[in-house]
């Protein structure tokens, strides 16, 4: 599946996309095109009290996890692998690839990196959706003697470059812990029940950020976003320019999607829980209804689809402290209820919303499902390991040839339907400047700056 690429030829492409990667903001730095320092104040209506870069279903990793963690590679835009955090391109040795971690890396806390840590990270990615994207490669070894390498027992090397460029598989320390974050990125973070604090990580492994510090209030509900930007006590508005009128001198912007917003169905909903049921249900729904959420493009309900719920009355699932998706499960379960077919909204706690999904314990649950890569197949792997991890890694395994990668059409098999996408969108005040990701979509808050006071 794997175009082949030489080794001098990879070598030679990594070498400089890392070395670009890791130098686009010290160089913009030096030559005093960015003002280094200077703090943002956001409200966004997500939950911010744990960042798991490992699980496909975290909103926070979705919105902040760029800025805090990296992986071993990259991809350029080409789609071609570059080493990141890696050492180098893998190296063949014998029936082996080597990889080696560069030398010398610690977590914005201080803990010194070696290959014990990329194992751990590895392992716990794929404990999740990540083993589908893992797919048949083997697990790999530790080298004697050289505490910063992995072995693996294939000689694959750009199939392995190109799995370990997913952020689900970024590099943490040993012991992670969610609620405390900690990784190499261009920013520390500091969560507590209700606000996330990021702060310039001068240790990042491919350059600090801007920014000196970012503050994240979890916003009550989508209009406090809004309230707060047009009143100027944030920076940032979630979605819009303003509740009542547009700030003045705001300017908006759309930096792209890193994520779906999905509605599962599991066992719970009996008959209508089949594989296409949920698509069908979103098929079915009028757009106009969705539009203050900010889904992205929506088309036109579908002839025939089914608009509303036909189980019996059930919850809709969805996690606490999610504001967002707390609104939109009330908007859609006012659309989907009818007489003796009720929907009722019921928050869980994040680890008991976990649970009840992968028990299949529930009749409708409502999530974001992150992308565990950025090409075409890997739209079909993403949300077919959200549904199934086990159809996902099946789908690595044997690739089918499909003509489209549209996800509503992807997820007419899948026991999910895709509502929308999460998009980085709405206003900034007049002196910011929001980064884009490298990726080409989602923000990319370690390069964002704000200009300076007139002096």
């Amino acid at each position: 599946m794997d175009r082949a690429l030489t080794r001098r030829g990879w070598m030679a492409a990594g070498f400089c996309g890392a070395a670009g990667a890791m130098l686009h903001r010290r160089d913009a730095r030096a030559l005093g095109r960015t003002p280094p320092g200077g703090k943002l104040a956001l409200a966004l209506p997500w939950p911010v009290n744990a960042i798991d870069p490992h699980d496909q279903f975290d909103p926070a990793a979705a919105i902040f996890g760029q800025c805090l963690f990296d992986q071993l590679f990259s991809l350029e835009t080409s789609g071609d692998p570059y080493p990141t955090l890696a050492a180098d391109a893998p190296t063949s040795l014998g029936a082996k690839t080597i990889v080696r971690l560069r030398e010398g890396l610690v977590t914005a806390k201080g803990r010194k990196l070696d290959a014990r840590d990329v194992l751990f990270s590895f392992e716990r990615a794929r404990r999740s959706a990540a083993l589908s994207w893992w797919g048949d490669l083997p697990p790999p070894t530790l080298v004697a003697k050289d505490p910063l390498s992995l072995a693996f027992a294939t000689t694959d090397g750009l199939r392995i470059a190109r799995t370990l460029s997913s952020p689900l598989f970024a590099l943490v320390p040993r012991g992670f812990d969610p609620r405390a974050p900690d990784g190499t990125g261009a920013m520390s973070a500091e969560t507590s029940a209700s606000r996330l604090v990021l702060r310039r990580n001068p240790k990042a492994a491919r350059g600090a950020s801007f920014l000196a510090e970012i503050t994240v209030d979890q916003a009550p509900d989508l209009l406090a976003s809004l309230r707060s930007f047009e009143g100027n006590l944030t920076d940032v508005g979630w979605l819009g320019s303003g509740l009542h009128a547009p700030r003045p001198g705001a300017a908006s912007f759309d930096l792209g999607s890193v994520a779906w917003i999905a509605l599962h169905t599991g066992a719970e909903a009996g008959p209508w829980g089949a594989p296409g049921i949920a698509q069908r249900l979103i098929d079915g729904l009028d757009p106009g209804r969705l539009q203050r959420f900010g889904l992205g493009v929506q088309p036109a309900p579908s002839p025939g689809a089914a608009t509303e719920w036909g189980g019996k009355p059930c919850d809709l699932l969805v996690g606490e402290g999610s504001a967002y998706l707390e609104e939109l499960a009330r908007t859609l379960s006012s659309l989907l209820s009818r007489s003796s077919h009720e929907v009722t909204v019921k928050t869980l706690p994040p680890a008991e919303l976990a649970r009840r999904r992968g028990s299949g314990a529930y009749s409708l649950l409502l999530g974001i499902v992150r992308p565990l890569a950025s090409t075409g197949l890997a739209t079909l792997i993403s949300l077919a390991a959200a549904s199934d991890p086990a159809a996902g890694l099946e789908l690595v395994r044997r690739p089918p040839r499909l003509t489209s990668f549209a996800p509503r059409l992807l997820t007419r098999t899948l026991n999910l339907g895709v509502l929308g996408e999460l998009r980085v969108t709405g206003a900034q005040a007049p002196d910011v400047h929001l980064a884009k990701s490298p990726s080409g979509e989602g923000w990319d808050l370690g390069a964002t700056y704000r200009s300076p006071p007139p002096s």
